[in-house]
């Protein structure tokens, strides 16, 4: 009788250690997903802000033209500022870290959902980073050939008030005002060849950004749709707001 009581405890507690792991594997998941949700419109800004980059470095890119004293150095200073902006995206990894550092990923009994989970956390601090900082050296290339051929004190001052985004027509006539007070003392053939590496420069900053990192973000945004839809049908948590496309 007293070994029978001890094995029906022993099951007791079995089970209730069971029903707590469990619990907790559910709770991991809502984290998981309010995770996701909050990062949903953090991507999505980004990718809308650098598709307005990319808008402003054709903009920049077109107006320069050679001889060069065609280029339109009106419409390259207004848009310079948003051309050589930068934007970054960061994951939020609070569940995934508490997953990590609790061994909590052995309470995962859906091995779907550990995969994709694992996966998506590969991505972010492989693929992501790895992918933005390619994309710096493009952004380190073309910022000191800008302040070759530009005007950094117009540049300033442009931003001072209008910061990152392209400045308006109506700005023309005060932008052209300090063109005209602006002497850059470089020989025309040397600013010439400049403005040429500096437009190229830019050229490639943006075919990195419309390929590698356009990819990347497109990834991220499928790997992020199919976490949440896998958790909610594993989980039967509620629907959430799906992703941009």
């Amino acid at each position: 009788m007293l070994f029978l009581a001890v094995f029906c405890g022993f099951l007791a507690e079995n089970q209730r250690e069971h029903m707590v792991e469990h619990q907790r594997e559910k709770e991991y998941m809502i984290t998981m997903l309010e995770d996701l949700k909050a990062d949903i419109p953090l991507l999505n800004g980004t990718v809308k802000n650098w598709n307005k980059v990319s808008k402003s470095i054709d903009s920049v890119a077109d107006a320069i033209s050679f001889p060069i004293v065609s280029t339109d150095l009106l419409k390259v200073y207004r848009h310079i500022n948003e051309a050589l902006n930068v934007w970054s995206f960061t994951y939020n990894d609070r569940t995934i870290t508490q997953l990590k550092n609790s061994g909590g990923f052995r309470m995962l009994r859906n091995k779907e959902v550990a995969g994709k989970i694992i996966a998506y956390d590969q991505f972010n601090n492989d693929a992501i980073k790895n992918i933005f900082l390619f994309h710096s050296k493009f952004y380190e290339n073309a910022t000191p050939l800008r302040s070759k051929v530009l005007d950094e004190n117009i540049i300033t001052e442009i931003y001072k008030v209008y910061e990152n985004t392209p400045a308006p027509y109506s700005a023309n006539p005060w932008i052209d005002s300090m063109i005209k007070k602006s002497n850059i003392p470089l020989p025309a053939e040397i600013q010439s060849l400049q403005m040429f590496e500096f437009r190229n420069s830019l050229i490639a900053l943006k075919r990195d950004y419309d390929s590698n990192m356009t990819w990347g973000y497109k990834q991220l945004q499928k790997q992020m749709n199919e976490l949440i839809q896998v958790i909610q049908k594993n989980y039967h948590l509620s629907e959430g707001t799906p992703l941009e496309e």
